[in-house]
């Protein structure tokens, strides 16, 4: 391997994910890979290119090769390799290395630096096209009365066995994430309260997170008890509300004390939800020109609902910010992702996902937004969306 310019190198780094191909078939490489998602690294081991056509050699001069030199030691090599991955950030997350005890030395050298190495073609292009597909819950994967039908759970798992990544995204606390996450079987990092957490429930684990100051807090509590509405503070795996506990999730905030109870607690997520409309537009309107504070979730201004509701968070969350942090966690690239949604709330994931779906009974205003609408929900949508994707 030779040296290479390094600012050069890091401005000809794209924003993709990287695979290593050796370099046995060049009419695979061009027919799956030269226009796929990935930036690929050619693996040749000699400098003389007569073996390809030159149709080949001109359609991926651009690409970055690698030069392995069997000759050269194997802690050289090894060496080389860690150098350009760190000094460059273009560490491969899978390698084509064909099953040919030639290749031994390569492979062994390769997985020791954490790159899984794949010899048969199929499997090879099957891992590198998982979808990452982030699915909202209410009024999308749940039908009307809050139902999911076993059509929907199936279509989940069969996308699993092709090794899709599915994810629950909802404006939901972590607590009800889970359930519906478990409900249907999808993977177990979930995105909830409208990506203001990513939680990994098989490792405990939090992925990302972000709250909210607590003095703008205090303010939200204080106007909510002064007008007497319902507000829901969104902990880590509880709520606190300033009325009327719905469910045992769900305590109730001391009005008395409300500075006391907050000291030391991280609020994820406010949501003002009451019949008394008038006090939630007021606040609603005040709070949309807060720098710190965003409207993550509303109610549509045409529902029927007798209660009206909106909620905030900091303003560095949205579905679509967590679908962006789930994508390079997985490392699956951006343009192999799937948003699914019905609402305000989903757009910001229709905007980053590579395809986005709505189903019908979203408002045309959302429809107009994405790539395809599927059934509604209540039709089975998204099972049907899943059972063509698998196809």
């Amino acid at each position: 391997m030779e040296d290479y310019d390094v600012f050069n190198e890091i401005r000809n780094t794209k924003e993709k994910s990287t695979i290593i191909i050796i370099e046995d078939d060049e009419n695979f490489i061009i027919k799956n890979l030269l226009d796929s998602s990935f930036e690929i690294i050619p693996i040749r081991f000699n400098y003389d290119l007569s073996c390809f056509s030159n149709s080949y050699i001109d359609k991926t001069k651009e690409l970055f090769t690698y030069y392995y030199n069997e000759n050269n030691s194997y802690q050289n090599e090894l060496l080389r390799l860690k150098k350009h991955f760190i000094h460059y950030q273009r560490k491969p997350i899978i390698a084509y290395i064909p099953n040919d005890n030639k290749y031994i030395i390569l492979k062994n050298m390769l997985n020791e630096i954490g790159i899984k190495c794949i010899s048969d073609k199929e499997q090879f292009i099957s891992m590198i096209n998982v979808r990452l597909v982030f699915i909202d819950s209410d009024d999308t994967l749940k039908k009307s009365y809050g139902t999911i039908s076993e059509r929907i759970k199936k279509a989940i798992q069969e996308n699993k066995k092709k090794g899709n990544k599915i994810i629950i995204c909802t404006a939901r606390p972590r607590y009800q994430t889970i359930e519906v996450m478990k409900d249907v079987g999808a993977d177990s990092i979930i995105v909830s309260s409208n990506g203001s957490e990513i939680y990994d429930s098989n490792d405990n684990k939090i992925i990302f997170n972000s709250f909210i100051d607590k003095d703008p807090v205090i303010k939200l509590v204080e106007y909510a008890y002064l007008k007497d509405i319902r507000l829901i503070l969104t902990m880590e795996d509880y709520d606190y509300v300033t009325k009327e506990t719905r469910n045992p999730n769900q305590k109730l905030l001391n009005n008395s004390n409300y500075v006391g109870e907050l000291t030391g607690c991280n609020v994820k997520q406010c949501m003002f939800i009451d019949k008394k409309s008038d006090d939630i537009y007021k606040i609603k309107d005040i709070l949309s020109v807060d720098n710190k504070l965003h409207i993550v979730d509303e109610i549509n201004e045409n529902s029927s609902y007798e209660e009206k509701w909106f909620s905030v968070a900091n303003s560095n969350c949205s579905k679509g910010n967590a679908l962006k942090i789930v994508s390079k966690y997985l490392k699956i690239p951006i343009e192999n992702t799937i948003a699914i949604g019905n609402d305000k709330n989903d757009i910001s994931m229709f905007e980053v996902a590579g395809f986005s779906v709505a189903v019908s009974n979203a408002s045309d205003d959302i429809k107009n937004l994405v790539d395809y609408t599927t059934l509604s929900n209540d039709e089975d949508g998204v099972a049907v969306f899943l059972e063509t994707l698998i196809k």
